[in-house]
C-alpha cells in the first residue's frame, strides 16, 4: 500500500486500483457513517454506466440517495459519485470514473 495525500490534507492508503480513504473519527469528513468510531470504515464501489442511469435505478428500487452526484476523488483520478446507506445505516459510495481518468 501506498500512502497518498488528497483533497484539503486528507489521507489514503492505495493499492492497484483501489484506495482506502483514512478518516478521523473524532472529527468525520461529510459524508460520514452515521456512527463514526475508530475502525470503522466506508465503501466504494466503481460502478458500470452512466451515473445518472444508475441513479434512477437505485430510485425505482426505493433506495434513498443521501447525497450525488459529486465530484470526488479515486484512486485512479476524478469520479462521480452517488451515496447511500446499506440496512445497517453505514455508507456506500457508487463511482463512475471521469473519462480520461483511468
Amino acid at each position: 500500500m501506498t500512502e497518498v495525500t488528497f483533497g484539503e490534507g486528507r489521507k489514503a492508503v492505495t493499492f492497484g486500483a483501489s484506495k482506502i480513504n483514512l478518516h478521523d473519527a473524532a472529527a468525520p469528513v461529510e459524508p460520514h457513517a452515521l456512527r463514526p468510531t475508530p475502525g470503522s470504515a466506508d465503501l466504494c464501489f466503481v460502478v458500470d454506466g452512466p451515473l445518472d442511469a444508475v441513479a434512477t435505478e437505485l430510485r425505482d428500487a426505493g433506495v434513498e440517495i443521501e447525497i450525488g452526484p459529486v465530484e470526488r476523488t479515486g484512486a485512479q483520478g476524478t469520479m462521480e459519485s452517488l451515496y447511500v446507506r446499506d440496512p445497517d445505516a453505514n455508507l456506500v459510495e457508487l463511482s463512475v470514473y471521469r473519462e480520461g481518468s483511468e
